[in-house]
């Protein structure tokens, strides 16, 4: 399965719900597949983009989708077990998996050699979990999660197929465009 199209495919599933991407080709790529102000890019923030998704989810009702990277999720562990213990029923991760560290030259990653970041999730106290490795697979698993309370973590087992250009993004205008569109945040005690 192609990132690109596996991007193009959860952006038509997800409707209307903010999309929180990885730096580099997952931010790029979602912006080539439909850029929309409710797309939030991380770029320069590896290992974080699950770390803001969960933000976001805790801070409102609305269905929160990450698009994260296996080097990034290996990176900032941490964040899988937040979400595990916080455990926000309107936040679905899915893990673009290549195996590798696209970032720093494609080198192998944990998951290229035995890390199972599924079972990482369900040892963090994620119960829904999922791991896909063809689109047809993938839009069962990403329909089923938006249906359903989550977390929802599902872990898509992808093929690198060169990057696209550069998405023309500032980061500046990706959070004022974003913050523009998001629903009032829940107040304490909500």
């Amino acid at each position: 399965m192609r990132r690109f199209e596996a991007t193009q495919l959860v952006l038509r599933l997800a409707g209307d719900s903010p999309i929180v991407s990885n730096l580099g080709p997952s931010s790029d790529e979602l912006w080539h597949a439909g850029h929309r102000d409710r797309n939030f890019y991380t770029y320069g923030n590896m290992g974080l983009c699950s770390s803001i998704a969960l933000g976001m989810a805790m801070a409102t009702d609305e269905q929160i989708i990450s698009l994260d990277g296996d080097g990034s999720i290996l990176m900032n562990m941490g964040t899988v077990a937040s979400i595990g213990r916080e455990k926000p029923k309107n936040l679905t991760v899915i893990v673009w998996d290549n195996e590798q560290w696209g970032q720093t030259g494609g080198q192998t990653s944990h998951t290229g050699t035995g890390t199972d970041l599924e079972q990482v999730a369900r040892s963090c106290g994620i119960a829904r979990t999922k791991t896909v490795t063809d689109l047809e697979d993938l839009e069962a698993a990403v329909t089923e999660a938006l249906a359903s309370d989550g977390p929802n973590f599902i872990v898509a087992k992808i093929e690198e197929a060169g990057y696209l250009s550069v998405a023309p993004v500032e980061p500046e205008f990706t959070l004022y465009r974003f913050r523009n569109t998001f629903v009032a945040p829940r107040q304490p005690g909500d």
